[in-house]
């Protein structure tokens, strides 16, 4: 473990397009009571006022920080690395242009932090969540959009993580050696977050701080609230490339596996044009006999009703007559070494 007397810290404020929500970000980062970091903005070619109204606040608060701005959009993912490449903290934490943190984030999360093994690599807590006008929604973000974690995941998550992204990025204190490591994120993927903390999790573990430690807005822009077939589409986009990483075991590609199904099937679901082309990647990836059963109607135009109606007929066939006679074999088939196990009954739960 490395102890540094007060370590810098590399803040990070990440802008597009939130010139209301803006101001009250960087009061956010300003207010801290950790005062050893750098502070660094990112705004991403916005369209609306947000430089103007940025480089006013600099001016006006007289903050020394480093300003990049972007000449053209070239998504989150760059604009982190671009940070990156300044930064010279030993932890780095970026936080959202329509999001903010509470007052002692970074104090207590160092604290934290600095007490731990070099092992820990990501320090992550819950957070409140806020409406477009800043006004306390009730429940915290993990707690209400995860309710099937019984208790916050710590140590080596790589496993839950496979099933989602569960960690609140605005909420992070993340080891800068953690991307000497891993590498920088990934500019060829619509997100930054979910892919990186899956391959940090490899290596090193996670820790859970029990105290909110920032407040995450929900409003109209929201892609997750303004768009889900497009999220979806971008979560399987991830998910293959981590299934086609070939580091998992047998045991962990069957949990993302489910995953990537559960995801692309809803965009079947939802009637899109693509739904076909993912259902045939995530086949071909996966090679789960849902995903193929899914794309050959996705690929004729069946809707997904269809498919779900004909998938149950399928499943009483099997289950009525087929099971049935494979399981009054098996002792011939264990003989002659063929497919050994008793049949199961279907799974009942396919998205």
């Amino acid at each position: 473990m490395t102890q540094t007397a007060n370590p810098l810290v590399s803040t990070i404020v990440l802008s597009y397009n939130q010139c209301q929500y803006v101001l009250e970000t960087l009061e956010s980062v300003k207010a801290q009571s950790y005062k050893f970091t750098q502070f660094i903005i990112v705004d991403d070619y916005s369209t609306d006022d947000s430089v103007a109204i940025i480089d006013r606040w600099i001016q006006a608060n007289k903050i020394n920080c480093t300003f990049i701005r972007h000449k053209q959009n070239q998504g989150i993912s760059k604009s982190l690395n671009d940070a990156l490449a300044v930064a010279t903290g030993k932890y780095i934490s970026m936080v959202a242009s329509d999001d903010v943190w509470l007052p002692d984030k970074i104090a207590r999360q160092v604290e934290i932090m600095e007490s731990q093994s070099d092992q820990v690599g990501v320090l992550y807590s819950d957070a409140l969540q806020i409406d477009r006008n800043g006004h306390t929604l009730p429940g915290l973000l993990i707690a209400t959009h995860w309710k099937q974690l019984r208790e916050m995941p710590q140590g080596q998550v790589l496993d839950v993580l496979l099933v989602g992204n569960f960690i609140p990025g605005l909420t992070t204190l993340i080891r800068r050696s953690c991307y000497d490591e891993v590498g920088l994120y990934d500019e060829n993927l619509p997100w930054e977050d979910w892919d990186m903390w899956m391959r940090i999790a490899r290596h090193h573990s996670f820790l859970y701080s029990p105290t909110p430690s920032a407040k995450y807005r929900i409003h109209e822009k929201s892609l997750s609230h303004s768009n889900e077939t497009r999220m979806l589409k971008e979560l399987v986009k991830i998910g293959l490339k981590q299934f086609g990483l070939e580091d998992l075991t047998e045991d962990q590609k069957s949990t993302l596996s489910e995953t990537l199904l559960n995801w692309s099937a809803g965009v079947y679901r939802q009637g899109d044009a693509q739904s076909a082309d993912i259902l045939l990647a995530v086949w071909q990836a996966t090679r789960d006999k849902r995903a193929g059963r899914m794309y050959r109607f996705a690929k004729f135009g069946f809707s997904f009703r269809c498919w779900q109606r004909a998938n149950l007929v399928g499943d009483a066939i099997r289950v009525r007559f087929w099971h049935p006679i494979l399981n009054a074999t098996l002792p011939v088939r264990h003989a002659l070494g063929l497919r050994q196990r008793r049949v199961k009954p279907p799974f009942k739960n396919c998205p």
